[in-house]
């Protein structure tokens, strides 16, 4: 049920509270009260907009974006090695997280992406493990016979084998012809550069069209609000409260041991505290998961002890190891009588799309990005013709040799990573809208026209960052600094997939959607070279959305937060679920790991409850007596 009264929400005991009524916490929240004898709270800082157009409308995205009703809006602290730019940093600020922001790309992440997560100490969490997770989250369906045609989807693309779930979020192709996505398929099919498999198996590289999180009856956007909450919303056993701050997660000591007894939160500028029999579950995000376990007094006496919060467990790991795919775009003018976002600015345009959307589903309001690539560094390399000024070997081996001693393991898998031919080193995406460089982050305003815009991502970047509190209160935004192009390899691999952008866009049939067959670019872009793409990709970067890491799960020693069970070192019940436990970048967008994650984190608390902490035949568990003699009563101050 959804709770509007906090008083209420407080007076009750919850064997589970949830942190972050987003991706992961509405996953866990739904799949924990399967057991009728499990009581869950989830308390959401956002508001319940679940029959909101601008977020079920997927070409609505945008009004999404930067509007406080929707996003947290963060920005990362000055990038010096981006000549000092402030990027965007958009997160969902509403029931559903940012699976209701996001560009609902159902990708996936390679085989050796999620094997590397076993490989940094987390038994249990290899691609064989998770991959029956990506399939439970999920409920395929298939395409018309003739959008299979027209995308070129066959039996390669989809083995259906792979899509068999039976899963609250529905995914699909999108049920529209678009010249773009065509030409986009058959552009990489003539390169020689076609997917060779589902993407989903984790193997092969090239350029395919991808699914999106996507209701076909009605076209709207699938997320973990319709999907994993509305359908639930009147189990007794579920409480969402909405409009709620976090300020902190309340621990008691005894016998030695550190105990997560309930939490803090503030709702329409009221104070109260609210119960845990047995867990917190931390799911708040890659941003505000660090920055609630500082509030908390979990995290690095340099960081707590000046602000003036008790260090309860030191652990100089939360916040760390920050990783985001940064995006780079590369903006054409595009061929006459070619459609794009950029029309809605004539009058009647955008009329008319809606009325297309609503009784068809089709059209330019009907999905965001449905064309998506996966290439080696030596695919883009052998296109081009780009020879880095040393052998890529050479560099990357470097990188192991100059690393930090906690980051030597991480930066060993990224180069054998990107020495693999079979594996990616990129993601690349087109959209039919135009931008200016550094728009998405306040800079520059798009030119009249119409525009296509490539973009490319460095799927797991080198550089390395951090988020951590600078106040007491829990309003003020933790400092985000990604540390964007800090590692040279990343100016390198970005540099390489550029010009492969640029190259891609002289090539049939995709050049015909483009004015001068790729040759006449949007105000502010030009012509790249070797030469000046490193400094270009310094001017035009932003985030591609993909923050995670800073709650790592790996051993504490190595920089993690969080062990293979996700519970946070040095506390008996506290566990981080979300993208901030990801110790390394992945090839694709993170909404499908972040579901999988979830739905196997479910199984081992489910596991826990049973086999450890529970219920035993019949009989209620509680928290053990240490935890309820370290609780607090709900309270309104």
């Amino acid at each position: 049920m959804l709770s509007d009264s906090p008083e209420e929400f407080a007076s009750k005991n919850y064997d589970f509270l949830i942190i972050g009524g987003g991706t992961a916490g509405l996953t866990l929240a739904a799949r924990l009260t399967e057991d009728r004898n499990i009581t869950v709270g989830v308390i959401e800082a956002g508001q319940n907009r679940l029959a909101d157009p601008n977020i079920l409308v997927p070409g609505l995205n945008s009004n999404t974006i930067g509007h406080p009703d929707y996003d947290w809006i963060f920005k990362t602290t000055a990038q010096k090695y981006m000549n000092g730019r402030v990027v965007s940093q958009p997160r969902g600020k509403v029931l559903g997280g940012s699976s209701a922001l996001s560009d609902m790309l159902c990708t996936y992440p390679s085989k050796e992406d999620i094997d590397s997560w076993e490989k940094l100490g987390n038994r249990g969490w290899s691609h064989e493990d998770l991959a029956p997770y990506y399939k439970k989250f999920a409920t395929f369906t298939e395409p018309s016979k003739k959008i299979a045609e027209f995308y070129q989807i066959d039996h390669k693309v989809i083995d259906k084998g792979l899509h068999d779930g039976n899963g609250p979020v529905r995914t699909a192709f999108t049920n529209s012809k678009q010249a773009g996505g065509n030409a986009w398929v058959k552009t990489f099919d003539k390169l020689g550069l076609r997917m060779p498999a589902d993407p989903q198996s984790g193997q092969g590289n090239g350029g395919y069209s991808n699914l999106i999180t996507v209701d076909p009856a009605s076209g709207t956007r699938s997320y973990a609000g319709t999907a994993y909450y509305q359908p639930n919303v009147s189990r007794p056993n579920l409480t969402v409260l909405t409009e709620a701050q976090v300020n902190k997660i309340t621990l008691s000591r005894h016998d030695g041991q550190i105990f997560a007894t309930g939490v803090d939160f503030t709702s329409f500028g009221f104070k109260y505290h609210v119960k845990a029999e047995h867990e917190v579950l931390l799911c708040a995000g890659s941003f505000q998961s660090p920055q609630i376990l500082e509030l908390s007094g979990i995290g690095s006496r340099n960081v707590l002890g000046p602000l003036g919060i008790k260090v309860v467990v030191e652990n100089a790991n939360v916040g760390e190891n920050l990783q985001d795919q940064g995006i780079v775009p590369l903006c054409f003018q595009a061929a006459e009588g070619i459609s794009t976002f950029d029309s809605f600015g004539i009058a009647g345009v955008k009329a008319a799309a809606t009325t297309e959307f609503y009784a068809t589903q089709t059209g330019l309001l009907s999905s965001l990005i449905g064309s998506n690539a996966n290439l080696s560094y030596l695919q883009v390399g052998q296109r081009t013709g780009h020879v880095p000024a040393k052998p890529i070997s050479e560099l990357s081996e470097a990188a192991v040799v100059n690393a930090i001693p906690i980051l030597k393991n991480q930066y060993k898998l990224l180069g054998e990573a990107l020495q693999n031919p079979m594996d990616s080193a990129y993601q690349m995406i087109y959209i039919p809208v135009g931008v200016q460089k550094g728009f998405a982050d306040g800079e520059g305003t798009p030119s009249l026209g119409s525009f296509i815009t490539l973009y490319i991502s460095v799927s797991r970047p080198y550089s390395r960052g951090s988020v951590h509190i600078t106040s007491k209160d829990p309003t003020v935004a933790p400092i985000i600094d990604p540390n964007y192009l800090s590692h040279p390899l990343d100016v390198e691999l970005f540099s390489a997939g550029v010009l492969f952008l640029q190259y891609f866009s002289t090539k049939e049939p995709f050049a015909s959607l483009l004015k001068d067959a790729g040759k006449a670019f949007h105000p502010g872009f030009e012509h790249l070279t070797k030469e000046n793409a490193g400094e270009f990709c310094r001017d035009a970067l932003t985030s591609g959305y993909q923050p995670l890491g800073t709650c790592s799960m790996m051993p504490e020693e190595e920089g993690g937060v969080v062990d293979p069970k996700l519970k946070v070192y040095g506390v008996v019940n506290i566990r981080v679920v979300d993208a901030s436990i990801i110790p390394l970048e992945i090839r694709n967008d993170l909404q499908t790991s972040v579901y999988a994650v979830a739905e196997k984190a479910a199984d081992i608390i489910k596991k826990d409850w049973e086999e450890n902490e529970g219920i035993k035949k019949g009989h209620k568990r509680g928290a053990s007596s240490r935890v309820k003699k370290g609780g607090k009563r709900a309270r309104k101050s």
